[in-house]
């Protein structure tokens, strides 16, 4: 990986720029498939790509330009217009990236990182206390659009002890709900220092899918079988043989679906009862820690 430049390529290069995406709408997790769909096209054919990125918060923290230098240009909208770039419409983003994975299974990652982030990484490593696994966990319990992936916290909670009695140093991503512990360059650094992430269907887990794909991960995911009927139609239309799902896409991954039951779901300073996502801590733990031994470091 190497430290960013937009000017890195010279003029030549930039003629490979052949399509614009519109990435305005996405969420950090769809940015992640894109960038992991795009990426595979760049290394297939050497093709590179122009952004529209208009969301409010990830154009300005998160641009996929600045992790992702060799695979996207960073034109300014007024340049992309002056080309006259077709736009390359990805349709139902999971189920084309889905199928794409499927065909292709192969490891994304980040092309360009800022020095100073694999500094902190370093550092956070080193004060991990000696003889214990980083885990870093982030606890989805602020999904108010889905509740049926939304994690429970008395849950998450006992996954860390478990987690803890069993050896492992962990780090939590979000110690409060919506509370990170840092910037999106903070969470990129604590990726980076640790040996194992748990996470659920949220975009932290996208982004270790891409950063580290080297290291062992743990999905704690809904069923996905409502999506997929909800998306069935496209599926045939399209004719593609896989069904919608939105896992991380990476070779390596251990998946563990969480119940689906009538649960008391703190909103917004009101107490729901609504169909949440349950999973035992305890046992979400062991099953991370055999994922752990199983993908030793090197």
């Amino acid at each position: 990986m190497q430290t960013p430049n937009p000017s890195q390529h010279p003029p030549a290069e930039d003629a490979q720029v052949t399509a614009v995406i519109d990435c305005s709408t996405m969420r950090l997790g769809d940015r992640m498939a894109c960038a992991w769909m795009a990426q595979q096209r760049h290394r297939a054919t050497g093709e590179r790509f122009a952004l529209i990125d208009r969301h409010p918060v990830l154009a300005r923290d998160f641009p996929l330009q600045r992790y992702f230098g060799e695979t996207f240009v960073d034109w300014s909208e007024a340049r992309i217009a002056a080309a006259a770039l077709p736009a390359w419409d990805m349709g139902n983003l999971w189920l084309t990236v889905t199928n794409a994975f499927a065909a292709a299974p192969q490891a994304g990652q980040f092309e360009t990182l800022p020095a100073a982030i694999a500094t902190q990484a370093r550092e956070l490593a080193a004060s991990t206390p000696a003889g214990k696994p980083r885990i870093l966990v982030h606890v989805l319990d602020d999904a108010p659009y889905n509740m049926a992936r939304r994690w429970r916290r008395k849950d998450a909670n006992a996954l860390c002890d478990e987690l803890r009695r069993l050896g492992g140093h962990v780090v939590l991503l979000n110690p409060s709900s919506a509370q990170f512990i840092g910037g999106f360059e903070r969470m990129l650094a604590e990726m980076l220092a640790a040996d194992l992430f748990v996470g659920g269907d949220t975009g932290p887990s996208h982004v270790f899918a891409l950063l580290c794909a080297d290291k062992p991960q743990v999905a704690v995911y809904p069923s996905m079988l409502k999506d997929q009927r909800k998306f069935a139609a496209d599926q045939a239309r399209l004719g593609l043989a896989l069904p919608w799902d939105s896992l991380p896409k990476r070779p390596a991954l251990r998946v563990i679906t969480m119940k689906r039951r009538l649960a008391l779901i703190w909103h917004e300073r009101q107490l729901l009862l609504r169909r949440a996502g349950l999973f035992d801590g305890r046992d979400v733990a062991r099953q991370a820690m055999a994922e752990l031994a199983a993908h030793p470091k090197a």
